[in-house]
């Protein structure tokens, strides 16, 4: 559930854009910069700021200020500038940008058009950033069952809403339509007759929402791991048929020699007695803070491991974290319990609260979730923030009934899949390419919801930007290589 993954945001004690009333909607300015990627090398970059209206629909004359950091093309000629469109949503651009292995990406994109690292507005280096401020721990028994977590969040969900509307903020422009409106005045701004989008999970959404709103002034589009905002929620039967092939994987890996026989078996029989006698753990809740007992039902261990399925760094854990829970032992569940623990005090911003509801999802769409969530066994953990009752303590309404259909659109894009994503799954992208009659697909074989840092899937979006006329293809990778349970114990969990 990418709402609830970790975000590297900057906390920034501003109300209001200072001197707002002194600057006029579609304002850019561009000044030199440094950007820094984490591996320590400094790139010539542009800082830029652009001042776009908060709310359109209500004609506010009231201004908010987008971040961005523009990478300058080598090539005499460049052609449209490419924009990332980072996934959460709540990652911010000139963060993700900053690691090694996007940038390579970026560089080769260099060589022909400009790339863009804009910050939405409400994250990152944007103003105002609606990171929530820290509240009080949750209830020890937060974790217990889905219908606690679920008042835990709304609690969350509840003051933070209240703490940025009190310092003026509309939440309710706080949406996808909205974003991609400030991708037309950041076009408008840079004098560009086009742009094109790069896309990652939640940023390929909101790049489809642009090619059905702005399809005249999109150039190329990448939609790698995305889902069209008629899909979702997410179905828990997706995960669930996610689990039974990598249990299969698991059972059948030589390596193993047969150390997880049944782990899609092992975990429906730890989720039932977990339901039945949750376990305690011992959570750190941050620096300066006593550590809690909490109690963890079901619902946590559902949690994590959906977030797991989905991404190839943690995915080789996932045997080893159900073996061990078969036995009570927390070892390999006591770090993310503590992270998801932690979350609800000190995690979120008023940006990734505010995004789904405005955006809404399909009410027939919402009533199969909840279908299949008494048939799977990750219950309602796929979706548990797509909740009105989030909704409403937020005070952002959603669109009523069925309205997020797809449409028909002939700009070229490019839509990159793993078969191994549970978040996105293939038969999605499927269905999104049925609409698009210039589109064509990578499939990644082994891929799972991040593929875009792997060299050959870079090749090939490289090409399509670069305007090369691309046929449907694949890439391959290799199988996860699952680890035991000693294994996991000694090797570090990655952060995200």
């Amino acid at each position: 559930m990418a709402l609830l993954a970790g975000v590297v945001a900057l906390f920034v004690l501003v109300i209001w854009p200072a001197n707002a009333e002194s600057h006029h909607a579609g304002e850019l300015t561009l000044e030199p910069y440094s950007f820094e990627t984490f591996d320590g090398a400094s790139h010539p970059a542009e800082l830029g700021r652009l001042w776009v209206p908060e709310n359109r629909s209500r004609k506010s004359d009231r201004l908010i200020q987008l971040a961005l950091v523009r990478l300058k093309s080598s090539a005499a000629k460049p052609r449209s500038p490419v924009v990332f469109l980072p996934g959460g949503p709540g990652i911010p651009a000139t963060t993700l940008g900053r690691v090694p292995v996007y940038y390579q990406l970026f560089e080769k994109v260099l060589a022909f058009a400009d790339v863009i690292l804009a910050d939405q507005r409400g994250i990152g280096m944007s103003s105002p950033n609606t990171q929530c401020p820290e509240g009080p721990p949750a209830p020890a028994d937060a974790l217990q069952s889905e219908s606690r977590f679920r008042e835990a969040l709304v609690a969350r969900a509840r003051a933070c809403a209240g703490y940025w509307r009190g310092r003026g903020l509309d939440l309710a422009s706080y949406s996808s339509a909205e974003s991609v409106d400030d991708l037309e005045d950041l076009r408008t701004a840079l004098g560009a007759g086009k742009l094109s989008l790069l896309g990652h999970s939640y940023g390929a959404t909101l790049a489809l929402v642009a090619v059905k709103s702005h399809a005249e002034h999109l150039d190329r589009v990448v939609l790698a791991a995305g889902s069209a905002p008629d899909q979702s929620p997410h179905l828990p039967l997706v995960s669930d048929f996610a689990l039974r092939r990598l249990s299969g994987q698991a059972a059948t890996a030589a390596e193993l020699h047969g150390a997880f026989p049944d782990t899609y078996g092992d975990f429906r029989r730890a989720v039932a007695q977990l339901d039945r006698d949750p376990l305690t753990v011992l959570v750190h809740a941050g620096p300066n803070k006593p550590p809690v007992e909490i109690r963890a039902g079901a619902f946590p261990v559902q949690f994590v491991v959906n977030e797991m399925l989905a991404n190839g760094r943690k995915v080789e854990r996932i045997p080893a974290l159900v073996a061990s829970l078969t036995h009570r032992d927390t070892s390999l569940l006591s770090s993310n319990v503590e992270d998801l623990y932690e979350l609800l005090s000190s995690g979120f911003s008023a940006m990734q609260f505010a995004i789904p509801c405005a955006d809404g999802w399909p009410a027939g769409r919402r009533q199969l979730a909840l279908q299949q969530a008494t048939q799977s066994v990750f219950g309602g953990a796929p979706f548990v923030h797509l909740d009105p009752r989030l909704c409403k303590a937020v005070g952002v309404a959603s669109p009523p009934g069925d309205t997020l259909l797809q449409s028909w659109s002939s700009v070229p894009a490019l839509l990159v899949s793993g078969t191994l994503d549970s978040n996105s799954p293939a038969f999605q992208s499927g269905e999104i390419l049925w609409g698009l009659g210039n589109g064509v697909s990578l499939t990644v074989e082994n891929g799972f919801h991040e593929t875009l840092p792997a060299p050959e899937v870079q090749a090939v979006v490289t090409e399509f930007l670069g305007g090369a006329n691309i046929r449907s293809s694949t890439v391959r990778f290799a199988p996860p290589a699952f680890l035991t349970v000693e294994e996991a114990r000694q090797t570090p969990q990655v952060a995200h």
